[in-house]
């Protein structure tokens, strides 16, 4: 009696247990899905050839006005991208709303905004096109201008389309995030108050800071080494701390000229 009640409830743990797998497994699904179709569902759209922009709010007026104009800006500064590839159909979603957007990535991102380059999705956080800005949920350094991020997520997505998914994945953090930085030609973290903090050894742990701190070391490859964006991809032997460690022999001013 006591073994057939007590398989009983291993029965029951372990139905209940694949339930419950299979309820969470729905629900990532059911969110990744929701990432990629909802920029084809939005109630705002506006294509310039391969590139498709779209607003999970509805947008009239000056919104709507600011929207087509920030479309226009970023469509062209897109083909300055020396990645840029006219056959990759990319979408922008904007959303208007923070903490939908973090639904979205799973209550992780504290960022502007997340890219799928394989997929040719990129969603944005809060957007703001009459002031040019989105705005993340970190605490500082939260907010950056709009064309400049759309310029960074364009870059990975890009740098994806020339390289395997195996390839693409095994690209250093550093390099992916600061050739996207570089292009973008700014950084959401002040760059003076990244340089002091950088010199005095600044114990800042926020994603603001390592950003600014990749941007730093791919300029100092870029604009000190002259290597190209392709050579800082293929060179294998490039060690980040190592090239933070060599920024520190040269005077402030002079690593600041490479950031300007």
């Amino acid at each position: 009696m006591y073994k057939l009640k007590k398989r009983k409830t291993n029965n029951f743990y372990e139905k209940t247990k694949k339930y419950v797998l299979n309820v969470v497994l729905i629900f990532l699904l059911g969110i990744l899905s929701f990432r990629f179709f909802l920029p084809y569902c939005a109630p705002t759209k506006h294509k310039i050839e391969n590139i498709t922009f779209t607003s999970v709010k509805k947008l009239e007026g000056k919104d709507f006005e600011a929207f087509l104009q920030r479309a226009e800006f970023i469509f062209e500064k897109s083909k300055e991208n020396q990645f840029y590839d006219s056959s990759k159909k990319i979408v922008f979603c904007f959303h208007s709303n923070k903490k939908f957007y973090s639904f979205l990535s799973f209550g992780k991102s504290l960022g502007f905004a997340m890219s799928f380059g394989k997929f040719n999705v990129i969603h944005f956080s809060e957007t703001d096109f009459v002031n040019n800005t989105v705005t993340g949920r970190a605490k500082k350094y939260n907010v950056r201008k709009l064309d400049d991020g759309a310029v960074h997520e364009l870059t990975h997505v890009y740098l994806s389309k020339g390289l395997s998914v195996i390839d693409f994945l095994f690209v250093p953090g550093w390099k992916n995030e600061g050739i996207a930085e570089c292009i973008a030609s700014s950084s959401s973290y002040d760059i003076k108050t990244g340089l002091e903090n950088f010199y005095e050894d600044v114990n800042d742990k926020s994603k603001q800071y390592e950003y600014f701190k990749y941007r730093l070391a791919v300029s100092y490859l870029t604009k000190k080494k002259n290597l190209s964006y392709d050579d800082v991809l293929k060179f294998k032997h490039l060690k980040f701390k190592d090239i933070l460690e060599e920024i520190k022999q040269y005077d402030k001013d002079v690593v600041l000229s490479w950031l300007e």
